[in-house]
């Protein structure tokens, strides 16, 4: 026993010892006695950041940093990547140097998102600079610099590979921003275009977003590449949905050199919509691309995503301090047109020539500075190009883009429904509870718009919309069926409200009504609808969305709903998608969109998909695999299967911008009603019955930022009764950043029992830009299932911003039987923007 209580006494003196030891070692830790280990050592300063290795887990997200020889924090974490700790300068004037030693004085209790927390700042100056793109106005020398892009691909949060400096200014009437974009000496400038709202995203082009509410769910967006180039667009739910037809009325110039590109920027508070007042906080972000190595570096860098839209995620953004605007103008613009012309129509038999004169004006009021009301009377899209031929071999309805400038704007506000995406087996047209092409539009014929109105905006966390449009009797003549339709003076009303909760959801409802004026009935011919949707991220990572809607028919005399609900998860290496879609029998929203075939009544669509998004590390020239089945199956109301899909999918990005694609597709249709997959051949049908075919896909697709781009898909299996082998092609050559020439084929050939078939679709669009305000287009048509061709030249000039001169030629043709003319019409518009 006396053993054994020796022993303990001395096992627990050692323990006790080696515990004080700790103890004292651990004080002397927290205290300014530092061991090796406590010390950071600065391995690069850019910019306001700074790279620092040796902390490793002492210094979290959040922690605030200081020199070794001070306690005084100058230093805070936003990021950690592999075993680099990188932090910005609390104050950017602060210097440090390489091998400088940093130590931990504050840890954060939680880890802090970073990400949100870099600034930039505005400097107020009495008159803005002259916007030329040349950057020597002293006045740019009041504003503090911004520098220390971080690339988002390839080198997730390494340093640009390009230095990139921009700098903010305002006034009472403008914000300016200004990029100097240096390049080394083996840089390889890439600039493939010059007009406005053309696909600049491929060349070397800066970006901005501006998150004017501060709200992280809606924005601004704007590019612009080395020749003046300008594209923007409106986002919203959280930049996942974007309106790339607004137009904003603002100005950019560049200018190149042997050792850099730069770019001035102004954009008039007019154009903007925010709430004023002192020290206002905008959401920021800024970034470059380099087209040559395919690298994108931006001011704040968010999640990782191999997602080309992760440039406009309004969540992963920074901050614009320093603006203090208190009285935001009412702006009034008012736009007034002329329109003369001749027109047409050969199909009429004894017709002459008709003379065209039109006028009209549109009206913009701000109401408030975060609302406007917009008025338009005798609302013209005479400069609105044709729509795209697309050929349809299903049972379903086609679907067209909106491209009217009237109805663009606000767009996303009145966006309602279930988005148009890739399904298996094909892409899927949207489900809309508002579709604006009902609008104005009868069987593919313009209907007079006597007076449209629309107010749209956001009042702190509610946004409102409401918008309604008068048009007038017309009577359309379809020549392809031979046949006319009376269309009677209509009425449509949209009420939308949205109202933001939590950091990144909201909730809204609207309401669509449509009151036509019956010869017989008068207005109580009516067809309305009511919905309500959600859109709740639980993370950066998950979505759910979700609505209800219910319509209301006076000639059906039933009402009937449609459910959707959606969860979409988009990591870092994964994605994955479940939706669900239930349309009941007399659910119809006349201004709506149901993708319905026409063999069913009500059905339930359900939806699943799955993605992997691997980065291989090799010498193979792999950026990253996107790969992953999907899914889709339709029945009707009784649960009976009607049609359902499997589609596997592999898609290789390379560092050089190109892919490639390959796809597997298996098809389960049953076809309860017999349908004709050619219009012209209304002899050939496909029978009642059940049917299995497969297909599969493959072609390469080259970066946007080759000179010549030819995309060509190849498509071979069975179809119905038979099999189908089709080719689509898109191929761009652009041999200046002035010239650009397209060409797109989509060809079919259908080999039936009894009867071969070709359907094909083509069309050419070239254009020559002489400036960034002055292009002239040339688009050509052909499809010989609607045995039709159909030209249309473009002259466009913008002398002034906001202020247009069009000159348009349209032709139509038939090849059924000789080639003959079926209408034409020469158009001149004119347009002048008067700011009052």
């Amino acid at each position: 026993m006396l053993v054994f209580l020796k022993w303990f006494t001395n096992f627990a003196s050692m323990h006790s010892l080696l515990i004080t030891s700790l103890f004292l070692f651990f004080v002397l830790f927290k205290s300014n006695v530092l061991g090796e280990e406590d010390l950071g050592k600065v391995r690069l300063v850019y910019g306001d950041l700074v790279y620092i290795s040796g902390l490793n887990g002492a210094a979290p997200e959040g922690s605030q940093l200081a020199a070794a020889n001070t306690s005084d924090p100058s230093l805070e974490v936003i990021k950690h990547v592999n075993d680099m700790v990188i932090a910005r300068k609390l104050d950017y004037r602060t210097h440090l140097s390489e091998n400088d030693r940093l130590i931990t004085v504050k840890r954060a209790d939680a880890p802090l998102n970073g990400r949100a927390r870099r600034q930039a700042i505005a400097t107020r100056v009495g008159e803005g600079p002259r916007v030329d793109g040349r950057l020597d106005d002293a006045v740019w020398q009041q504003a503090v610099p911004v520098d220390g892009f971080i690339q988002r691909d390839p080198d997730y949060w390494m340093p640009s590979t390009e230095r990139t400096v921009a700098r903010i200014l305002y006034d009472d009437e403008q914000v300016y921003f200004s990029f100097e974009c240096f390049m080394s000496e083996h840089y390889q400038m890439v600039a493939n275009n010059m007009r406005r709202d053309s696909e600049i995203w491929g060349d070397d082009n800066v970006q901005l977003l501006l998150d004017t509410y501060n709200d992280r769910q809606t924005g601004f967006f704007f590019f612009i590449n080395p020749l003046g180039a300008q594209r923007d667009l409106m986002l919203s739910n959280e930049g996942r949905s974007y309106n790339e037809d607004w137009d904003c009325n603002w100005t950019c110039k560049t200018q190149r050199y042997d050792d850099r590109w730069t770019v001035e920027i102004a954009i008039p508070f007019s154009q903007l919509r925010f709430k004023p007042g002192e020290d206002m906080v905008w959401g920021l972000n800024m970034a470059r691309n380099i087209a040559s190595m395919n690298e994108e570096s931006q001011f704040v860098v968010g999640r990782r995503s191999s997602s080309t839209r992760a440039r406009y995620w309004t969540s992963d953004i920074g901050e614009l301090r320093g603006l203090s605007v208190t009285e935001a103008k009412r702006s009034m613009q008012l736009k007034p047109y002329v329109l003369p012309g001749t027109s047409r129509d050969y199909t009429i038999a004894g017709s002459d020539e008709r003379g065209v004169f039109e006028t009209g004006v549109d009206l913009r009021y701000g109401v408030t500075p975060n609302i406007s009301l917009d008025v338009s009377y005798n609302t013209d899209f005479a400069q609105v190009e044709g729509d795209q031929e697309q050929v349809n071999l299903t049972q379903f309805r086609l679907f067209f883009p909106e491209k009217r400038e009237f109805f663009l704007e606000g767009a996303n506000l009145f966006s309602f429904g279930q988005a148009a995406e890739r399904t298996g087996g094909g892409s899927r047209p949207p489900t809309l509870l508002f579709y604006s092409r009902r609008i104005g539009l009868e069987e593919g014929a313009k209907v007079p718009i006597i007076l449209g109105t629309k107010v749209a905006g956001k009042e702190g966390r509610t946004s409102i919309g409401a918008l309604n449009a008068f048009t007038d009797d017309v009577t359309v003549i379809d020549t392809e069926e031979d046949d006319t339709t009376n269309v009677y003076q209509t009425n449509y009303s949209v009420v939308r409200l949205r109202r933001d909760f939590l950091a990144r959801s909201n909730i809204g409802m609207m309401v669509v009504n449509k009151q036509v004026n019956d010869p017989v009935q008068g207005w109580d011919v009516y067809n309305r609808s009511l919905g309500v949707d959600f859109s709740l991220s639980a993370t950066e990572e998950l979505n759910f969305q979700g609505f209800y809607a219910r319509t209301w028919d006076s000639e059906i005399g039933d009402s009937d709903d449609a459910r959707y609900v959606s969860m979409d998860y988009s990591g870092t290496l994964a994605a994955f998608r479940a939706r669900l879609l239930d349309v009941e029998e007399s659910f119809e929203p006349a201004v709506g969109f149901v993708n319905r075939r026409g063999d069913l009544e009500g059905f339930r669509q359900y939806d699943l998909s799955a993605r992997v998004r691997p980065r291989p590390e090799n010498d193979m020239g792999i950026r990253y695999l996107s790969i992953g089945p999907q899914f889709q199956m339709v029945t009707d109301r009784n649960n009976n299967v009607k049609n359902w899909s499997f589609e596997v999918s592999w898609w290789t990005n390379f560092n050089t911008g190109d892919w490639w694609r390959m796809e597997f597709s298996h098809t389960h249709d049953v076809v309860d009603e017999s349908f004709e997959p050619s219009k012209k051949r209304d002899d050939i049908a496909i029978p009642v019955g059940t049917y299995d075919f497969s297909t599969f896909t493959f072609g390469p697709s080259p970066s946007r930022s080759r000179k010549f781009r030819p995309r060509v898909f190849l498509e071979a299996g069975s179809f119905y009764t038979g099999h189908r082998y089709t080719v689509r092609s898109e191929m761009v050559f652009q041999p200046t950043g002035r010239l650009s020439i397209e060409t797109n084929w989509n060809s079919n050939w259908i080999r039936l029992p009894l009867v071969h078939l070709n359907i094909t679709a083509m069309s050419t669009r070239i254009m020559y830009s002489f400036s960034t305000d002055f292009f002239v287009k040339l688009f050509a048509q052909w499809n010989n299932d609607r045995e039709s061709v159909s030209t249309n030249f473009l002259l466009n000039w913008r002398y002034r911003p906001g202020s247009d001169v069009f000159l348009v030629f349209d032709n139509g043709f038939g090849t059924e039987g000789d080639f003959h003319r079926k209408n034409r019409s020469v158009l001149v518009k004119w347009s002048y923007l008067l700011g009052l």
